[in-house]
C-alpha cells in the first residue's frame, strides 16, 4: 500500500482529476453545472478558478453559436471585479481584499504544503482529500461538538500579558526534558488511530517528520502500521498509547511485544473507558458500518482480519483486574518503562495517579472526543497542576491550533504541548511534507510570542504572562465544526 507504484499511481490520479477539473472550471458551461456537484467537486473548480483568476480573459475552445468565433471566458475575480465597477465600488474593495478575508478566517484550497499560512488551510484540503467516513471520525466531538468547541474557547479566553521591556532575546532556548531525555520543543504529536486512512504514508510519514524536527510521538494503539515500521521509519523507539481491554493476558502480550522493542513509556489512556456518544460517526457510516464494499476493498476486512497492534496476542483468558489506581502499578509491573495516564482533568485524580504510582499526567479529553463535558483542557490545567505540585511531568492536547497556545499551556504549568487533528490535517493533505510544514509554523508562532514577551527559555514563561479574560474572542469561522 506504500510502494512507489502505488504512489506513482496516486499521483497520476490526483494530476487526472486536477486537470478534469481545470477543464471544468474553465467551460462556460459551468454555471449551469455548479450547483448540481458535489461538495468536494465545488471546493476543487472553486480552487482551479482562484488559481486562473490572475491569467485574464482567455479561450474556451468552443465557437460562439451566433458569429462562429471562438468564446472567451472570464475568470471570476475579473467578473466581479467588472461587477463591482458598474455598481460604482473598486474593484480591489469588492474583489481582492473579501477575497483574502475569506482564505483568511475560513481556510484556502492550497496546492503545496509551503502555501499554507496557518493550519487550518491543511483542514481545507484534507477535508477534500478524504472519504466522508473518514474525516466524520477525525473531524467529530461527542455529542453536538460542544465540548470540541469549548476546547478552542479556552485557549482564545487567555489573555497575553506581553513585555515590552527587556533583554532582548536573539538566541530561543525550546527545549525540555521528559525522563531524562531532552526534546528540541514542548510540541508532540498525540497518537491518533489510522493514520492510513489519511494519506497513504501513514504514521511512518509522521514519524519522519517528527524525527526531523525532534520532537516527541507517540503512536496510537489503533494505528494502521506496526510499532516496529514506524519505529524503523522514526529511527528510534517512541511512546506507545495503550486502550486497554478487560483481559489482561491480552494486554501484557501487546506490552511484552512494544517493550521488547524498546518502547521507553507507556500512555494509558483513561478517559474512554466509560465509552463516548460519537454520533457523527455513526451517522456516516450508516446500519452498515464496515461492511461497506468501499470499506471491504480499502481497509481488506476479511474474515479474521486485525489492525497490526491487534495481531498475534490471541491466546489463553486471563484476569480482569478493574480499571483503578491499582492498574497504574500493574503496567508499570509489565517492564522496565515510565506510566503516563492520560485522560486526567482534576486536582484530585491527578493526586491519586501519582500516589498509585504515575510517572506523568496527560491532561486531555481526547479532542472533545469522550465525554461533553463542556469544560476545556486549558481550564482543567490549573488544578491538576496544583495537585501534582511538580512531582511529575505534566503533559496536554486538545484544541492546540497556534503557538500562542503552547505558550499559554506553559504559562499555565504544563511541561508538553500535543496537537493531534492539525498534524493529521496536514498529512491528509501533503503527507509528512504537510506534517513538517505543520510543526514548523506552529514552532515559528510560539519563538515569537517568546521574543514578544522576553523570554528565552521555558522556564521563563509563567504565569503571570497569561490572564483570564470575560469571553472568548472567537473570529474564525467554525460553522459544522471547522476551524475549531
Amino acid at each position: 500500500m506504500t510502494g512507489k507504484k502505488d504512489d506513482e499511481g496516486a499521483a497520476d490520479s490526483r494530476t487526472s482529476r486536477r486537470q478534469f477539473f481545470k477543464l471544468l472550471a474553465g467551460s462556460p458551461l459551468l454555471a449551469m453545472a455548479y450547483p448540481g456537484l458535489p461538495p468536494d467537486w465545488q471546493r476543487a473548480v472553486e480552487r482551479e478558478m482562484e488559481l486562473g483568476a490572475a491569467s485574464g480573459p482567455r479561450g474556451s475552445g468552443i465557437p460562439c453559436p451566433d458569429c462562429g468565433r471562438e468564446m472567451v471566458y472570464m475568470p471570476p475575480a475579473d467578473l466581479r471585479r467588472l461587477e463591482a465597477q458598474a455598481s460604482g465600488a473598486s474593484g480591489q474593495d469588492a474583489n481582492d481584499i473579501n477575497r483574502f478575508l475569506d482564505r483568511q478566517l475560513d481556510g484556502q484550497m492550497i496546492e503545496s504544503a509551503d502555501e499554507a499560512v496557518n493550519v487550518w488551510d491543511f483542514e481545507k484540503v484534507a477535508h477534500a482529500n478524504n472519504l466522508p467516513q473518514h474525516w466524520a471520525y477525525l473531524h467529530m466531538g461527542v455529542d453536538d461538538f460542544e465540548t470540541r468547541r469549548a476546547n478552542r474557547e479556552g485557549f482564545m479566553r487567555l489573555q497575553l500579558r506581553p513585555k515590552r521591556l527587556g533583554v532582548d532575546t536573539p538566541k530561543l532556548d525550546t527545549s525540555t526534558t521528559l525522563f531524562g531525555r531532552r526534546w528540541d520543543t514542548p510540541l508532540f504529536l498525540c497518537p491518533v488511530a489510522a493514520l492510513e486512512a489519511y494519506h497513504t504514508e501513514g504514521e511512518s510519514g509522521a514519524a519522519r517528520a517528527a524525527k526531523a524536527r525532534g520532537i516527541l510521538q507517540i503512536q496510537s494503539n489503533q494505528s494502521s502500521q506496526s510499532y516496529e515500521d514506524i519505529m524503523q521509519a522514526r529511527g528510534e523507539p517512541h511512546w506507545f498509547q495503550l486502550y486497554a481491554i478487560a483481559d489482561w493476558n491480552m494486554n501484557k502480550r501487546l506490552l511484552d511485544r512494544v517493550s521488547k522493542a524498546g518502547c521507553p513509556t507507556l500512555v494509558w489512556t483513561v478517559d474512554l473507558l466509560g465509552g463516548s456518544n460519537r454520533e457523527l460517526s455513526r451517522r456516516s457510516l450508516g446500519a452498515d458500518e464496515y461492511d461497506l464494499p468501499t470499506c471491504q476493498s480499502c481497509h481488506n476486512h476479511q474474515q479474521g482480519y486485525q489492525r497490526p497492534m491487534r495481531r498475534g496476542i490471541d491466546g489463553p483468558a486471563g484476569q480482569r483486574p478493574p480499571f483503578d489506581a491499582t492498574y497504574i502499578k500493574r503496567l508499570k509491573d509489565a517492564a522496565a518503562w515510565k506510566v503516563v495516564v492520560k485522560g486526567i482533568v482534576t486536582r484530585e485524580e491527578a493526586e491519586q495517579a501519582i500516589d498509585a504510582g504515575a510517572d506523568g499526567i496527560f491532561v486531555s479529553n481526547h479532542g472533545g472526543r469522550a465525554e461533553n463535558s463542556l469544560r476545556a483542557t486549558i481550564d482543567s490545567l490549573p488544578e491538576v497542576v496544583a495537585g501534582v505540585r511538580g512531582r511529575v511531568p505534566v503533559m496536554i492536547d486538545s484544541g492546540v491550533r497556534r503557538g500562542a497556545d503552547i505558550f499559554k499551556a506553559i504559562a499555565l504549568g504544563a511541561d508538553a504541548v500535543g496537537i493531534g487533528r492539525p498534524y493529521v490535517w496536514g498529512l491528509g493533505a501533503f503527507g509528512q511534507q504537510g506534517v513538517d510544514k505543520v510543526i514548523e509554523m506552529l514552532l515559528a508562532e510560539f519563538t515569537m510570542v517568546m521574543r514578544q514577551t522576553r523570554t528565552a527559555k521555558l522556564d521563563d514563561i509563567v504565569p503571570s504572562f497569561v490572564m483570564e479574560g470575560k469571553t472568548p474572542i472567537m473570529m474564525r469561522a467554525n460553522r459544522y465544526g471547522f476551524g475549531l
